[in-house]
């Protein structure tokens, strides 16, 4: 006697909202490249969007493996472990995508939009930094309510007691993390500081560096020396002394200085004669994009015991090319000092004819 066994097909344990998810997980799984194209921007890096799109693609496997799992095993309805944790991370990763697409257009509504080098961007203002707070609050609060009810907890008391729990370890830790917040936002309000400026940390002239991105409870900073970037915690920024190179007093661009010391035998005819020189040669060099509309200011700034401090005041614009300009200018002053014959060497205070010899002090006496 032959045994046959009989296969009943998926769609007899799945329902009609079952049969509806799987439809646009599908859906979502077939045209993820295209709709995460749209959502995320355009700028960004091939690496990263490839990890997104990953992640978005197991997220959606997670999502019909659940839905799959859940009819399949338990038709009546009940739960597994597995089943319980994947809809956790789908929860958690659906909340986590929902915040980001809202952030986004609040940043485009109510952002500000800026050029960063060649690029247009939407940096943060303080509304849209607000409203994306106060988003992420609401969603996050949707998604632990969604996780409380999947991982079981159904009842009062157990929901309050995760809820409790969470509230203990944030009122813990917030000496850590309120400080950046509140910081970041006065940052955010005030201003001063804005995604793409030029700034200079303290007073280490090397210090220079672009606003990349004010993030939440950091600000990163492109350092324009060593080419990396910087994490400065934002209640620390707000505690130090900030350059903004690209704010500027009038309408000229920043005062930039060109410094010499000479002796001062030099006269001040040549020392102009000097300066003039370079800011000439500076025109024909596309490195250099000096204002050369404003007359410069030639000053004597300085007078010591050895030498006399001259220094050359010129206009720029391109800040972000600030520490390449100097660079290029001290090399053009040197170069210009050693046609004309102008010593830049630090002078001695007295200077010997041949065969003359410093007077000796005289021996103290014998007591």
């Amino acid at each position: 006697e032959e045994k046959t066994m009989n296969w009943t097909p998926l769609s007899d344990y799945l329902s009609t909202m079952d049969m509806v998810l799987l439809s646009v997980n599908l859906l979502l799984l077939l045209f993820s490249r295209p709709l995460l194209k749209r959502i995320f921007p355009e700028s960004e890096s091939q690496e990263r969007f490839s990890r997104r799109l990953n992640v978005f693609r197991v997220a959606n496997i997670i999502a019909v493996a659940v839905v799959i799992s859940n009819a399949v095993m338990h038709p009546e309805g009940g739960t597994v472990v597995v089943t319980r944790t994947l809809g956790v991370l789908l929860a958690i990763y659906v909340g986590w995508l929902f915040f980001f697409i809202l952030s986004r257009m609040i940043r485009r509504r109510w952002g500000h939009e800026r050029k960063r080098g060649e690029e247009t961007v939407f940096i943060e203002t303080y509304n849209s930094r607000l409203l994306t707070l106060m988003v992420g609050v609401v969603i996050s609060i949707m998604v632990l309510v969604a996780v409380i009810r999947i991982l079981g907890y159904s009842s009062l008391l157990e929901a309050g007691g995760v809820l409790g729990v969470l509230g203990v370890m944030l009122a813990l830790t917030q000496a850590s993390w309120v400080p950046d917040l509140v910081s970041g936002l006065v940052i955010l309000n005030s201003r001063l500081i804005e995604e793409g400026d030029i700034i200079q940390l303290g007073e280490d002239s090397s210090q220079v560096g672009m606003v990349f991105r004010t993030k939440v409870f950091f600000t990163e900073i492109l350092h324009l020396v060593n080419n990396h970037r910087i994490l400065i915690q934002n209640s620390k920024l707000r505690n130090m002394t900030v350059h903004n190179l690209s704010r500027f007093a009038s309408a000229k661009g920043l005062r930039e200085a060109l410094s010499i010391n000479v002796s001062y035998a030099v006269t001040e005819e040549e020392v102009s004669r000097l300066f003039l020189q370079v800011m000439e040669l500076s025109k024909d060099n596309p490195d250099l994009p000096i204002e050369n509309q404003y007359e410069v200011e030639i000053r004597a700034t300085r007078g010591g015991d050895y030498a006399v401090e001259w220094t050359c005041f010129y206009y720029i614009k391109e800040t972000r090319q600030v520490l390449k300009i100097r660079q290029l200018m001290l090399a053009l002053l040197l170069k210009v000092a050693r046609e004309q014959n102008i010593s830049l060497q630090t002078p001695v205070l007295y200077q010997l004819e041949s065969g003359e010899q410093l007077p000796v002090p005289p021996a103290p006496e014998a007591s």
